[in-house]
């Protein structure tokens, strides 16, 4: 337990300038947003919405599980730390990372809406509310979808944070040619090839399967139910940390 600790402190430290380097960058631009549309009030236009600091927060944890193994690694093991506690310690790290930031966002969205509503050309909204808003019929800014939001954007960032920390693992393992080819066939196959095929030879049934996969792991297709995009985002926060330990217990150090 306490070499757990150990590898939990060490990776919190690690992103103790990155994380509050991110919140004064997007402060700072939705700060300009915000002074942007009180100036342009003068002028009668109507209102805009500001939001989307979730799914920054979101692509930052990605970015950070992207970062945290190599050197990490390679630290722990010359410092005796077991594999199955690094992965313990980075899993713990990842909860703690996704949950504190999460509550900052959940402040930062109230302290926006309390301005906004004393602005008549500006709607603060949070993304959470944008895609699941008409679940609350009644509701919206209530202190159930709040909470709800809470627990959907918790485990969401903290499934984003987990598949990079499966990317940089799954890179770590690949020789340089694997890394080659996976980083150029799989963008063009997805992004060229896949489209080709599914419009030319299945009629985009492929597509359709992928987002009515989707749309039913997130509850679009039973009343835009949060539950099931909290239930589908821990899944899959379980099973990239399962697969990550597929990697990571057989790695070995390189230079």
């Amino acid at each position: 337990m306490s070499n757990i600790k150990k590898v939990v402190k060490y990776q919190v430290m690690d992103s103790k300038t990155a994380i509050p380097v991110f919140y004064i960058v997007m402060l700072g631009i939705m700060v300009l947003i915000a002074v942007s549309l009180v100036s342009i009030e003068v002028n009668g236009e109507e209102s805009s919405m500001i939001g989307g600091l979730e799914m920054g927060m979101v692509i930052f944890l990605f970015v950070v599980g992207l970062n945290s193994f190599r050197e990490t690694f390679r630290m722990m093991i010359q410092n005796g730390i077991s594999r199955k506690t690094m992965l313990k310690g980075f899993t713990i790290t990842a909860l703690i990372f996704s949950a504190g930031m999460s509550l900052i966002n959940e402040v930062i969205l109230a302290a926006g809406k309390a301005f906004a509503a004393s602005r008549g050309n500006m709607v603060f909204m949070g993304a959470f509310e944008q895609i699941y808003g008409r679940h609350y019929a009644g509701e919206a800014g209530g202190i159930r979808m709040s909470l709800e939001g809470l627990l959907f954007l918790i485990c969401f960032s903290a499934a984003a944070m987990m598949f990079g920390y499966f990317i940089t693992n799954m890179y770590y393992r690949m020789n340089k040619p694997a890394k080659i080819i996976v980083s150029v066939c799989v963008p063009v196959s997805l992004i060229i090839v896949l489209p080709i095929f599914d419009y030319s030879v299945t009629g985009g049934a492929i597509f359709r399967t992928f987002w009515h996969f989707i749309a039913f792991a997130f509850g679009f297709l039973n009343g835009y139910n949060p539950y099931y995009g909290i239930v589908s985002s821990a899944a899959a926060f379980v099973l990239f940390a399962a697969l990550s330990w597929m990697l990571v217990r057989k790695a070995a150090v390189k230079d």
